[in-house]
C-alpha cells in the first residue's frame, strides 16, 4: 500500500465486525484526492483478492502515541454510510429480501440497493455464505459469479428476475399492482386464472391478486407433478421467487383447497406465515375404507348396476331438456361426440391442444385421490356454495336439474385445521366467482385479507 506512490501513509487492520468475522480496513493519508478504485487496482494486481481492502478510511494525519509510533487503537471504525455512498431503499420485495441477508452477514445496519457487496467488505468466502444463504432462506439458485457479475442489490434483483420469468410457469398475475398482502389462488383440475378476473376487480383496488394453474401445454404439461405435495412445493418455488418473505394469503377452487392446505402445511415447516388460508367450495378428501371386491360381494356388481340403473332417468330428462330448449346446442353436443367414431379430426384451437384440459383434469383428480390429509395448525376460512346442478354449461347460459348440497365434504375441513369459519356463498360451483354472484364473497375475504385472521364480520349467512 505505502509503495503505490498514491498515498504518504498507510496502515491496514484487520476489524472484527457485529458477527465476529474480520475485515481488513485500509487506513491512509492521501498526498492529493483519495483515490480508492485506484489504490485498490494497485493492490489487486500485487496481492490475491482476500489480501485486499474493500474498506477504507480517509484521514488528515494518523494518530500517533506518545513514542510517534501509528496508534493503532485510535484508528475509527469505517463509517459504512460514507463508504456506501447515498442510501437508496429497496423497492419491491425481491430487493428488500436480498437487503435482509446482506444486512446480516456483512454487519451493516443499513444497506442501499446501489452499495457495492465488495465496496462493504465482502470477500470470497463471504460471498460463498451468501449464495447459501439466498438457496437456504429465499430457494434462488445463484453461483458466485453472479455475485461477482452483479454486485449491488438492484443489479442481483433484475438478474433474478430476468431469469425467474423463465421458471414462472405456473404463477399468473391477475392483478399486479397494490401493496396488500398478495393472495394466491389456486385453479381446480384443468381450471385456469381467467375464471378470476371478474372476481379480482371486486376486490380493492389495492389488493394484489396472483393465480396458480397448471401447465397449459401437452408437451409441458407431461413434466408437471402427478402428487399434490410435488404439485404443492412447484407452486410455493415459484411464489418465492416473486415473494420471498411472506406473509402468505393462500387459496384454492375445488380440488386447488387441497393443494392450498398442502401449501399451507410446506410454508409453515419451513418458517414461512401464512396469513390466511381460504377454500371456494373445496371438498376434503377423506379417505374410506373400503371393501375389496370378491365373490361374496359379487364383486360390487349389484351396487354398480344400482348406480347405473338410477342415472338413466336423469339422463333421459336432460337429453329432453336439451332437445327442447336448447336444440341448436344439443345438435352441437352430439355432432361432436360422433365425429371422432367417424374419423373426423375435431378442429384443435389456435394455442392449445384440444385434449390438455381433460389430460390436466385427470393428473389432478388422481393426484387428489392419492393425497394422504395431514393436520394444519392454522384456522381455514371456507365458501361453500349455496347451489348444486347436474349440469352447466356457463358459455350458453344453459343450467339443468338442481340438486341437493352435500356439505359434508366441505365441512369435514374442521377435522383437519385449528379452527373454521364457513360462509355460505350465492352461486354454483362453477359461477361463485362471476361478478353477479361474487359481490357478497368479495367483501367477506376482503374482510378477512385485512384482518390477516380467520375472524368473521357480523354476517348474516354465517355457520359456525
Amino acid at each position: 500500500l505505502n509503495q503505490s506512490g498514491q498515498i504518504s501513509q498507510g496502515v491496514v487492520l484487520a476489524k472484527e465486525d457485529e458477527q465476529g468475522a474480520k475485515r481488513l480496513v485500509g487506513y491512509v493519508v492521501s498526498q492529493g484526492a483519495f483515490d480508492k478504485q485506484a489504490i485498490q487496482s494497485y493492490l489487486g494486481s500485487q496481492l490475491p483478492e482476500y489480501m485486499v481492502p474493500a474498506l477504507w478510511v480517509e484521514l488528515e494525519s494518523m494518530p500517533l502515541t506518545s513514542n510517534g509510533k501509528v496508534d493503532r487503537k485510535a484508528l475509527p471504525d469505517p463509517e459504512l454510510t460514507d463508504i456506501a455512498g447515498e442510501y437508496v431503499a429497496p423497492r419491491n420485495a425481491t430487493e428488500q429480501a436480498l437487503a435482509g441477508i446482506w444486512q446480516e452477514l456483512l454487519g451493516v445496519e443499513r444497506i442501499g440497493i446501489y452499495d457495492n457487496f465488495f465496496e462493504l467488505g465482502g470477500h470470497s468466502l463471504l460471498a460463498m455464505s451468501m449464495v447459501s444463504a439466498f438457496k437456504r432462506e429465499l430457494k434462488l439458485d445463484i453461483n458466485v459469479k453472479e455475485l461477482f457479475i452483479h454486485p449491488n442489490i438492484a443489479e442481483l434483483a433484475a438478474y433474478i428476475k430476468t431469469t425467474n420469468k423463465k421458471k414462472l410457469r405456473s404463477l399468473v398475475p391477475i392483478k399486479a399492482s397494490g401493496s396488500k398482502v398478495p393472495l394466491y389462488i389456486i385453479c381446480g383440475a384443468g381450471g385456469t386464472v381467467f375464471k378470476f378476473q371478474e372476481f379480482a376487480k371486486l376486490l380493492d383496488p389495492d389488493q394484489p391478486v396472483y393465480g396458480l394453474q397448471q401447465y397449459m401445454d401437452n408437451e409441458d404439461n407431461e413434466e408437471f407433478p402427478d402428487m399434490i405435495q410435488a404439485i404443492a412445493a412447484r407452486y410455493i418455488e415459484e411464489i418465492l421467487l416473486e415473494n420471498p418473505n411472506g406473509p402468505y394469503a393462500l387459496s384454492g377452487h375445488c380440488i386447488g383447497g387441497t393443494i392450498a392446505f398442502e401449501m399451507a402445511n410446506q410454508l409453515e415447516a419451513m418458517g414461512k406465515k401464512v396469513s390466511l388460508l381460504a377454500m371456494f367450495d373445496a371438498d376434503v378428501r377423506e379417505k374410506k375404507d373400503v371393501i375389496p371386491p370378491s365373490i361374496d360381494n359379487c364383486y360390487h356388481i349389484p351396487v354398480t348396476l344400482k348406480r347405473i340403473i338410477s342415472a338413466i332417468p336423469l339422463k333421459i330428462k336432460f337429453e329432453l331438456f336439451l332437445f327442447t330448449k336448447h336444440p341448436k346446442q344439443a345438435f352441437l353436443y352430439k355432432i361432436r361426440k360422433v365425429k371422432p367414431f367417424l374419423g373426423i379430426p375435431e378442429p384443435k384451437p389456435e394455442n392449445i391442444e384440444q385434449d390438455v384440459f381433460e389430460k390436466l383434469t385427470l393428473k389432478l383428480e388422481k393426484a387428489f385421490i392419492g393425497y394422504e390429509m395431514k393436520p394444519y395448525n392454522g384456522d381455514i376460512l371456507l365458501f361453500a356454495a349455496m347451489q348444486k346442478y347436474f349440469f352447466v354449461d356457463v358459455t350458453n347460459k344453459i343450467i339443468y336439474k338442481e340438486l341437493p348440497v352435500d356439505y359434508e365434504a366441505k365441512f369435514a375441513w374442521k377435522n383437519y385445521a385449528r379452527s373454521v369459519k364457513t360462509y355460505k356463498v350465492r352461486g354454483e360451483h362453477s359461477t361463485i366467482f362471476n361478478a353477479a354472484n361474487a359481490t357478497e364473497l368479495a367483501k367477506i375475504l376482503q374482510h378477512h385479507l385485512n384482518e390477516s385472521i380467520v375472524s368473521s364480520p357480523d354476517m348474516s349467512n354465517v355457520i359456525d
